[in-house]
């Protein structure tokens, strides 16, 4: 992939196909738009590209509001060339740009890239007083020769995947769902740096990250993530806050990097954060501390273990139902989707949306077969919701057959903004093996609301 530091530095022959915009964090809202700009772009043999600017546009007319991105330049970078784009144009953001004209603007693309295709979001609008909107860049791209398409709204299990969305998730600590919505596990890469060293002394050395202040980062608590040092990748338990009990003031990144050893400092290192296990908390003692950061590192273990994946489907959908809520769960295996039946019933409440402390529990549960059993499982997770205020985020099967389910829950405690379940109810249940539905178990499952 190539990258000019501004329009007027490149000089392409055309066809081009261009896309405009942050694209922070390229979630699968943005991967979705690109695609179907690459596939219009190579059915034409035309280049296909990508604009964006540095630094923020807001941070250049707002600089008293700024914003925290989810990916560095150079992670969004590396993504974009993942993403297979001929060529990203990162051009100066300044006072200047902002007043200049959507004509003109317009005009430079034309002139510099041959530009013929335009693709934008449904919200797009460029130029001074933000003038080019879908309509006007419709209306002016005729007049020049480009084409304009304009991609809907991109959802993904009901949710609108967008990037302001993902950066309050993330900085909520609701990791799990912020991965599904960018496909990938959030990453917060930087250069290790010397702490106090009371993690050697306490029997679990860590390597430090400073908190960049416009980067987005999870809240605080304690997390099981992977951890990449020159290419190597190791399980890790992450600890992200001030340290309350050694009355800590200063907030870091701490990192307890699994069977490593080795003078790292000043080298680079990026954690890949999997799963939230508990918010951060004063012990009474240094002992106590130890203790549970053993627990701590125990769990992560076992969960990184398992090694968790991100679906490249969606875990549920919504079904249309007049009075009950009703939905279709999918999984790539029979865990995956009680798993998900789980994630879905929680979902369909923004479970996303709740920031309340960190809940962990140990559910057990019985059936008299599969649908009896998944019936019993999301009943049990809606007693613990009515008893203890567990609003399921993450979950992880432990042990299932046909009539018994072991499985390990993560979530909060709070409420929900949208209408509340009140039962699991067997109409309609089914659920199906993937021989008959082409290659994932599926499951219905409707609620009495």
């Amino acid at each position: 992939m190539q990258v000019f530091e501004s329009i007027t530095a490149a000089h392409l022959q055309g066809p081009t196909h261009l896309t405009i915009g942050s694209f922070d964090g390229m979630h699968r809202g943005h991967r979705a738009l690109i695609a179907a700009m690459q596939e219009a772009a190579h059915a034409q043999g035309a280049a296909c590209g990508l604009l964006t600017f540095h630094p923020h546009p807001r941070a250049v007319l707002h600089p008293d509001q700024p914003i925290a991105s989810i990916s560095s330049l150079a992670e969004r970078l590396r993504l974009y060339a993942q993403a297979g784009l001929d060529f990203t144009i990162v051009h100066p953001f300044t006072h200047r740009t902002a007043q200049t004209e959507p004509e003109d603007f317009m005009d430079l693309l034309k002139a510099h890239l041959a530009l013929t295709d335009l693709w934008i979001g449904p919200d797009f609008a460029m130029g001074r007083n933000r003038r080019g909107d879908a309509a006007f860049l419709r209306a002016y791209g005729e007049k020049i020769g480009v084409q304009v398409h304009v991609a809907p709204e991109f959802r993904w299990e009901g949710a609108p995947v967008r990037s302001s969305l993902i950066r309050q998730t993330i900085a909520r600590g609701n990791l799990a769902w912020a991965n599904v919505w960018l496909a990938r596990f959030f990453t917060i890469s930087g250069v290790i740096i010397h702490g106090d060293h009371r993690g050697r002394q306490l029997g679990f050395p860590t390597a430090n990250l400073s908190i960049s202040q416009n980067r987005v980062h999870p809240a605080d608590g304690v997390y099981a993530a992977w951890a990449t040092v020159e290419g190597r990748r190791f399980p890790a338990v992450v600890n992200i806050g001030v340290r309350p009990t050694v009355n800590g003031r200063k907030r870091l990144i701490e990192a307890h990097l699994m069977g490593f050893d080795e003078d790292i400092y000043g080298r680079c290192l990026e954690l890949a954060f999997v799963a939230r296990l508990r918010d951060e908390m004063k012990f009474p003692g240094l002992d106590a501390l130890k203790a549970q950061i053993a627990r701590d590192k125990d769990l992560a273990a076992w969960l990184l273990a398992r090694d968790p994946q991100i679906p490249d489907y969606e875990r549920y959908r919504e079904l249309a139902y007049t009075a009950d809520w009703g939905v279709e769960v999918f999984g790539d295996s029979l865990d995956a989707l009680y798993a998900h039946a789980a994630i879905a019933m929680f979902g369909l409440q923004a479970a996303y949306d709740v920031d309340g402390p960190t809940i962990r529990q140990a559910i057990e549960v019985e059936g008299a077969d599969r649908e009896d059993l998944l019936v019993s499982w999301l009943s049990e997770l809606l007693w613990q919701q009515e008893t203890h205020g567990l609003v399921a985020q993450n979950v992880f099967i432990r042990e299932l057959t046909d009539t018994s389910l072991r499985a390990l829950v993560f979530g909060r405690a709070g409420p929900s903004d949208l209408a509340h379940i009140k039962a699991v109810t067997y109409h309609d249940l089914a659920i199906q093996e993937p021989a008959e539905t082409g290659g994932l178990w599926q499951a219905q499952v409707l609620f009495d609301t």
